[in-house]
């Protein structure tokens, strides 16, 4: 038993030697995953005790396709890189511009709340405030002219009708004093008529 065991273990190294050195195709190595590469070949290699025989040329398929995926990941990496720092200069200008556009809006919506009054710019708080004590104040003051327009008229009603009774009682007291004037004046005309 000593000498089979030396046998088969040659012959199995053998086999595997001859077995790497053929070309077998492999389609499952041009397609799928690296994950699923790498499960094909642990499954398809030869177990000898703890150790797994794999072809060479498996291996060195996967190694190449690892490679290329290496390389192609860090070229993603690297356009995802580069991408990123543009997209963060036009996130920057973008912030700028808004950051203009907020001031500017500032400025608009503080041009459109004041309004220019005597040659001040007023906000329109200020402005209705002062428009609305201007009004009550002219408003104050047609009322106390209308009062004082009614007082001095009833005032001047009054004086007329005065007048008026004044002059007809004038009137008739110098009717009445006419009338005596020649009651007194016949009087004295008859006694220089009688003394004479």
């Amino acid at each position: 038993m000593k000498k089979t065991t030396p046998f088969i273990l040659t012959l199995l190294l053998s086999t595997s030697i001859f077995a790497q050195k053929k070309n077998v195709a492999q389609p499952e190595l041009d397609s799928g995953t690296i994950e699923v590469q790498f499960d094909y070949i642990i499954n398809k290699s030869s177990k000898f005790r703890d150790f797994q025989l794999i072809r060479k040329s498996s291996i060195l398929k996967v190694k190449a396709h690892t490679l290329d995926s290496i390389k192609t990941t860090r070229k993603d990496l690297v356009i995802a890189s580069k991408s990123i720092q543009q997209k963060k200069v036009i996130i920057s200008e973008l912030n700028k511009e808004v950051e203009t556009l907020k001031n500017e809006i500032i400025s608009i919506s503080e041009d459109v709340d004041s309004i220019s009054f005597i040659g001040m710019s007023l906000s329109k708080t200020n402005y209705n405030m002062i428009v609305w004590i201007l009004i009550t104040i002219l408003l104050l003051g047609l009322i106390t002219f209308i009062t004082m327009f009614k007082k001095s008229n009833i005032s001047t009603k009054s004086a007329q009708s005065n007048v008026s009774k004044l002059e007809s009682d004038f009137e008739a007291f110098k009717k009445k004093a006419m009338i005596k004037e020649q009651e007194t004046m016949r009087k004295l005309q008859n006694e220089i008529n009688k003394n004479s």
